[in-house]
């Protein structure tokens, strides 16, 4: 009976995250993606043969909606209005395909007053200015506002929860409905909400304060509730998400003392969505956390799917009546620190799994960490998508795992279709178009080039083919290519890059069609 209850989780989605746009004067419609315009002029796909990979697509077995919710990123008060505003900015954000924003930013979420009136909640729990994160030169309201307007995107908004505890829940549900009230009267409707951020970790804002009992999944759950109805009312349109881990246990950093079992019970229908954090490695694990090897990472994609069937199997367990309840994955990447590996080209083709696999378990929506957050001086990384405080690189420049987002939102469709791969390290993701053209995103972690011989079934090519490809010297590699054109020296790829070529070929469509792959690279493709 679980298994049952599993599928019907995998499957069932929010109404509210099929739908697009939701800002502006935009009335909000279920998604349709059209194909990108095959380009004739683009370069001739060359690429060397290699072992053989069975794969199988059956474009007639539909399932998962795909849209722009599951190809989000972070942006944080810190990253400055000017930086964020910058032209340059603005068109790296347009051109990766990134539609779907969260602000204001992580664990400062719960310390986070959006009007600047931080009344007795002047300092945090670990001695730091609250009122620096609406000082001046920072992303306010406005210039977030300014910053969608501008890439054409949505928002998702975290609230602040931890008002509920250094004050109280009313207060809370107060900060909330005010800045609802806020974006509305600007015209800019944002209509998911997170109450919170990792409110079940130690780390955060109100989780333990002295002369104050532990947080528990309980009192959130309860001061949650408060906060979702005030800003529900505010706007009726808004969809609001509660915090959960993926973990049922009483330990203090997986399950954070029965976090689900006290917190599910409390839902009590009053939710649209449930919110998860992902960084694979979590908790701490020794010399391998700060220096990973290759499989290592690859070998933790597996946790995507597993903690979204986990969390379905505590719903079942504790609240079998929110069984249909969908869950976002508001935060990712490889680890939850900066190791040389988060620059590399690894990250890219890691990131490229991750939002495949994440379709393909049911997420409705997806946020990377991080748009910008500068160089790790002691493990020499950067857990976000443009560089900053590189010595080895310009500022702004793409590191790889913004490419993985550039070459998802081209080739990825508006629904995922039935595919699997005979060769465990090459990943094939498939998706239709609303025109019928199939979409493919391959991730090929084995160092040497591959041949896919593609069965295709419900899908017959007319005789083209236009793709990009993510690659580099090898998994290690700093500096990446897109579609052959290499990034600086030292890091990184090159933009603009909606003037470089794609790749393109013409074929039998009345064959079997065999496609070339380069060693240690992600691959789209959309196949007419």
């Amino acid at each position: 009976m679980l298994t049952a209850f599993l599928t019907l989780q995998s499957a069932a989605w929010g109404k509210a995250f099929d739908l697009w746009p939701s800002t502006n004067d935009a009335a909000p419609t279920t998604f349709t993606k059209i194909a990108p315009k095959f380009q004739s002029k683009g370069k001739p796909w060359k690429f060397s043969k290699g072992d053989k990979v069975s794969v199988k697509i059956d474009a007639a077995k539909i399932s998962n909606a795909i849209t722009p919710y599951q190809f989000g990123c972070n942006i944080d008060w810190w990253d400055g209005k000017d930086w964020a505003l910058d032209p340059d900015r603005i068109e790296k954000a347009k051109q990766s395909g990134i539609r779907f924003w969260r602000f204001p930013g992580g664990s400062s979420s719960d310390s986070y007053h959006w009007d600047g009136k931080y009344g007795k909640h002047l300092k945090e729990h670990d001695g730091g200015d609250a009122t620096r994160m609406t000082g001046a030169g920072m992303i306010l309201t406005d210039d977030f506002i300014d910053f969608c307007r501008k890439t054409g995107s949505e928002a998702i908004m975290t609230a602040n929860y931890g008002a509920a505890r250094y004050d109280s829940p009313q207060a809370a549900a107060d900060l909330a409905a005010r800045w609802v009230n806020y974006f509305n009267e600007k015209k800019f409707k944002v209509r998911y909400w997170e109450v919170g951020n990792e409110c079940y970790g130690s780390w955060e804002e109100g989780n333990k304060m002295q002369g104050v009992s532990q947080l528990t999944g309980d009192v959130y759950g309860k001061d949650a509730r408060v906060i979702a109805a005030a800003i529900k009312k505010a706007d009726p349109d808004a969809n609001v998400g509660a915090v959960v881990v993926d973990t049922d246990s009483g330990d203090d950093w997986t399950g954070f003392h029965w976090w689900m079992r006290d917190l599910l019970p409390q839902l009590q229908g009053q939710f649209d969505y449930l919110i998860l954090h992902q960084y694979f490695m979590w908790p701490f694990n020794g010399d391998t956390y700060s220096n990973p090897k290759n499989e290592v990472l690859f070998g933790n994609i597996h946790k995507v799917p597993d903690s979204k069937d986990a969390i379905a199997g505590m719903i079942y367990k504790y609240a079998p009546g929110e069984m249909d309840i969908p869950v976002a994955l508001t935060e990712f990447n490889l680890m939850n620190a900066s190791p040389p590996q988060s620059i590399q080209l690894i990250n890219g083709l890691f990131t490229a799994e991750v939002l495949g696999e994440a379709i393909k378990a049911g997420y409705v929506a997806v946020n990377h960490w991080d748009w910008k957050n500068g160089l790790d001086g002691k493990l020499k990384g950067d857990m976000a998508l443009l560089a900053s405080n590189d010595p080895n690189v310009p500022d702004n420049t793409p590191r790889p795992s913004y490419y993985s987002f550039a070459l998802c939102t081209r080739a990825f469709g508006d629904h995922l279709v039935a595919s699997e791969s005979s060769d465990a390290q090459v990943k094939v993701y498939a998706s239709k178009f609303a025109g019928g053209e199939l979409g493919l995103v391959i991730v090929n972690e084995d160092a040497k080039g591959k041949t896919l011989e593609l069965d295709m079934t419900g899908f017959k090519p007319k005789g083209k083919l236009m793709g990009w490809v993510l690659g580099g010297k090898d998994l290690n590699a700093y500096q990446v290519t897109w579609n052959g054109v290499e990034g600086p020296k030292g890091g990184g790829g090159p933009f603009p890059i909606d003037s470089i070529p794609n790749y393109n070929l013409k074929f039998n469509g009345k064959r079997p069609l065999q496609l070339n792959v380069p060693g240690g690279s992600a691959v789209g493709v959309v196949l007419y």
